[in-house]
């Protein structure tokens, strides 16, 4: 596994944002006791990586990531059992509880979550897209539930501090840049689980990019250790992707015919081929509503 020192990652942020926040050095001493040794050298875990970086980033509105949770605290505060440190991936199983709805329907979590902040605007209408598509597919599957709406709809909310600069950047991402935004989804699990209470929808997050053969992120699992919320999420998010053009660094878009294609290929090494015949399936039969069309 690929790994890169804390140093590696403050000088990729101090050339890329105009301030390295103290949230950084907050970090690196919550980070050593996950630190590996390698040749001698510290160097920290994947993951933690990836958290180091997300929350050091400076975002093009200026807020930092200090900020950004400080505004979600305020209309989420923390569960007193769910308050634990960022890097935490172990989903407290003995808490999990259905989503009952907080008084809130998942779009008005999303609105309330996103407003004013542009990158998830961004994603507006790729996440009802995905909120659209994976509730008719766990529906078919018979494994509807609101957890799944929640999660289909919010699965991208981790990038709400990601730089545009990378997210829209028009040639190849870097490693550094790719690991960077791989960290989305155990954000997005963070979020979801210690701000929303919602422990089985933070679980269908963090899934979502897995891969049916072992080489998916943030876990690396393996077949049936996906959720199949998550795996149908990931197909689904895959599906939109291909077919609409929402990020130029991504490859032009495909017909429905094309990306049906690339599903059947990633069936049993990317996706769980079941679900794929499933999807392609109902796909001949539904049609996604008029106003989600849009890029933005």
């Amino acid at each position: 596994m690929k790994t890169y020192s804390l140093p590696d990652i403050s000088t990729y942020l101090e050339r890329n944002s105009e301030v390295v926040t103290q949230w950084f050095k907050e970090l690196e001493v919550k980070l050593n006791h996950h630190a590996l040794i390698e040749n001698g050298e510290k160097v920290y875990d994947q993951n933690d990586l990836k958290i180091a970086a997300y929350i050091s980033e400076k975002r093009d509105e200026k807020r930092t990531f200090e900020e950004i949770f400080r505004s979600i605290e305020e209309k989420f505060p923390l569960r007193p059992q769910e308050d634990q440190t960022l890097t935490e991936t172990k989903t407290i199983e003995e808490n999990e509880q259905p989503f009952t709805g907080m008084g809130r329907d998942p779009e008005t979590l999303f609105y309330e979550i996103a407003q004013d902040n542009e990158v998830i605007q961004m994603f507006k209408y790729h996440s009802l897209r995905v909120m659209f598509l994976a509730s008719s597919l766990a529906k078919r599957a018979d494994c509807y539930d609101e957890d799944l709406r929640v999660a289909s709809l919010l699965h991208d909310i981790g990038k709400m501090g990601l730089s545009k600069n990378i997210l829209l950047k028009p040639g190849k991402l870097t490693e550094l840049e790719f690991t960077i935004i791989q960290s989305h989804s155990h954000i997005g699990n963070t979020i979801v689980r210690k701000h929303l209470g919602l422990t089985r929808a933070a679980k269908f997050i963090r899934d979502h990019h897995e891969r049916w053969d072992g080489t998916g992120y943030p876990r690396r699992l393996v077949g049936d250790e996906i959720t199949v919320q998550g795996r149908i999420i990931g197909i689904c998010d895959a599906f939109d992707t291909m077919t609409i053009d929402r990020r130029n660094y991504k490859k032009a878009i495909l017909s429905y015919s094309d990306a049906f294609q690339e599903l059947r290929k990633g069936s049993w090494s990317q996706f769980d081929g079941n679900l794929v015949t499933i999807f392609i399936d109902m796909m001949e039969e539904i049609a996604i509503p008029d106003y989600m069309l849009q890029e933005f």
